[in-house]
């Protein structure tokens, strides 16, 4: 773990003592999990960093009675951080190296015998086995269903593998707490070996994975549906898989059942449908829509609140017309693959991947277009307010040039306005949105103004402190009318 320590001083920011105690504390602790702290202060000025280093005595004292003793010189510990980052992470995870061809078994295992818990935890042998081939992408790893752009047969496999080690829980009044009938197993998609998934993979095409509908994983699926800014150019993923999902659902509920069941597992079906579709419209008009609002334009949450619900259904209708006239499930051929017909998010990412494009998928661009916006205007929309405001939350304008150009900055925001235009008529947004966005960029620009002068704000306060810095940083606000002017001549 890397902290700095020179770079609080630099920038002037509370109770150096607090956090400099803070640093030490946690390479302490860090020290016995077996984890190592890198503390990085400069001790060499030059003409533009004269005399920010006034603390760098104080700071190795504080050191030296955290840390007593002979301290030895090195120049460079890569090889060793490396090392140990490793021996952390493994033993963190319960891992050890690999060997070939031995199946794996569970590292932990709890059963209900301790008298405070309702499982008491029990450290098993530690799995060896030969990992299965993975190309790990941590942030696509950790993204929820509804975000995920492939599911592959593969992914299916190892999803259906581990749904054996989901935890059980069983409701007592109004609470739920973990079942104690059966010892639960814990396990990481790391440590399963390709001998058991082989294995497993035998079992479905022998026995399959039988009728009965998996409702619980259907909801857990379909949990994290909100959009939020960090996830918003996943706006149009979301809706794809939302409606692709429901759409093979009830295909499947219709084929298979009849009568009162049928009934029965269709509503089911439409109650988990319609809290997550109401979770993703919402969240959308709360942080999208809300953004928008800022920026002076009433009323625009609760349009596209009602714009992602239509476009969502219109979505699953057009799913649905699709699987009423191809046959996809007679597209799986293989007579070692009949198990995944029974997967219904399996057969939806199929049903994805064929409907893409097809006159069906056109026909629903039409259709949903009776909604105040479209599913194209909803996703230009949300990655236009992510990146908006990310420029408002980490202004990229110089405010330290004591020598700035104001009227600069005035042009280089009407080229953005440009950019924006121009986007827009690329990607075919429609007249509504597209006037909606445009709107919405002058306010912006007055925020943006405000973002640059909180930063004049923190220029303020070094020289106050450090009086030597004036004349070397910028201290006055940004002249509003000339940045104006400048975004009227060339906007």
């Amino acid at each position: 773990v890397s902290i700095s320590l020179h770079s609080f001083e630099a920038n002037a920011a509370g109770d150096f003592s607090a956090y400099l105690s803070g640093c030490t504390d946690f390479a302490a602790a860090a020290k016995k999990a077996g984890i190592l702290s890198d503390f990085r202060l400069w001790n060499l000025d030059g003409a533009a960093t004269r005399g920010l280093h006034e603390q760098n005595d104080a700071i190795l004292a504080h050191l030296h009675r955290v840390f007593p003793g002979a301290w030895q010189k090195n120049t460079w510990v890569t090889s060793l951080i490396q090392k140990q980052s490793r021996t952390a992470a493994s033993a963190a995870l319960g891992q050890t190296p690999s060997q070939p061809k031995v199946p794996n078994r569970d590292r932990l295992e709890l059963s209900g015998s301790y008298p405070c818990l309702p499982n008491r935890l029990q450290v098993l042998e530690t799995p060896e086995a030969t990992q299965a081939e993975s190309n790990l992408n941590p942030a696509a790893e950790l993204r929820p269903a509804s975000e995920k752009e492939e599911y592959t047969a593969e992914d299916a496999l190892l999803k259906q593998y581990m749904k054996q080690y989901r935890l059980d829980f069983i409701q007592e009044g109004d609470t739920w707490v973990l079942g104690t009938s059966k010892p639960v197993k814990l396990m990481l998609e790391s440590q399963v070996s390709q001998e058991s998934l082989d294995a497993f993979r035998a079992q479905l095409e022998a026995n399959g994975l039988g009728d009965t509908i998996d409702w619980r994983g259907v909801q857990e699926d379909f949990l994290h549906m909100d959009l939020r800014f960090d996830n918003a150019d996943r706006f149009a993923t979301k809706v794809d898989y939302l409606a692709s999902r429901y759409a093979i659902l009830k295909d499947r509920i219709q084929t298979q059942y009849t009568g009162g069941q049928m009934a029965q597992e269709l509503q089911t079906l439409d109650t988990l449908y319609t809290k997550a579709k109401e979770e993703l419209a919402t969240s959308y008009a709360d942080h999208i829509g809300g953004f928008y609002e800022d920026l002076g334009q009433t009323g625009a949450a609760q349009e596209m609140r009602e714009s992602v619900l239509e476009t969502i259904d219109r979505k699953a209708d057009a799913y649905t017309t699709y699987l009423a006239q191809n046959d996809l499930y007679g597209e799986i051929t293989d007579p070692s693959q009949p198990w995944l017909k029974q997967d219904d998010g399996y057969m939806a990412a199929r049903l994805r991947e064929q409907a893409a494009g097809s006159p069906t998928d056109a026909s629903v661009q039409a259709t949903d277009r009776q909604a105040p916006y479209d599913t194209e205007d909803l996703a230009f929309a949300a990655s236009y307010a992510k990146d908006l405001s990310q420029q408002l939350k980490h202004p990229a304008w110089d405010t330290y040039d004591t020598k700035a150009n104001d009227a600069d900055l005035g042009k280089a925001l009407a080229q953005q306005y440009h950019s924006l235009a121009n986007a827009l008529e690329d990607a075919g947004i429609r007249a509504g949105m597209s006037t909606l966005l445009k709107d919405a960029f002058v306010p912006f620009l007055d925020h943006y103004l405000d973002a640059l002068d909180e930063k004049i704000d923190q220029n303020r306060d070094r020289v106050a402190s450090k009086p030597w810095q004036a004349g070397l940083i910028r201290t006055e606000y940004i002249h509003r009318e000339e940045v104006y002017r400048a975004f009227a001549l060339f906007s």
